[in-house]
């Protein structure tokens, strides 16, 4: 499987936030398994799995047809700022972020063992289990 590169606050390989899911069946091909999810406010996503390639992707909007979020899992070889992530340590991972503009940082450390790094200004959270990354969730600067 090709690497994939994670573009904070603006997509992930060449889908960018605001995109429609028509143009993500063009990059990526139909999901594997779909669901709607209704948040506490009454608004609607749509989810779609791809699981055979690693990653999740979230879809906001008036008929939840814009691309809004990705979840990525260490299977896949995801690049970010031209690093391949999976394979970072907490620290390295917050050197990389912090050298590349990224201050608004808060850790916590789950009680079932899971480390969660969160960047608030690159609306992304990394996942640690035993000091290795798991699994990223980021999503675009604003509501679409």
């Amino acid at each position: 499987m090709p690497a994939f590169e994670a573009e904070l606050l603006k997509g992930f390989a060449s889908l960018a936030f605001g995109a429609s899911n028509t143009e993500a069946i063009k990059v990526f091909g139909n999901a594997e398994a779909n669901e709607e999810m209704e948040a506490i406010d009454g608004s609607k996503s749509a989810i779609w799995h791809y699981w055979s390639k690693g990653f999740t992707l979230f879809f906001d909007g008036p008929q939840t047809n814009r691309f809004c979020c990705a979840e990525i899992d260490k299977s896949v070889e995801l690049k970010l700022f031209e690093k391949t992530i999976f394979s970072l340590s907490p620290d390295q991972l917050k050197k990389l972020l912090v050298e590349n503009g990224f201050k608004e940082m808060e850790e916590e450390m789950h009680e079932w063992g899971e480390k969660r790094i969160t960047f608030d200004d690159a609306m992304a959270d990394f996942y640690f289990v035993n000091q290795t990354l798991v699994s990223v969730n980021y999503s675009a600067s604003k509501s679409l």
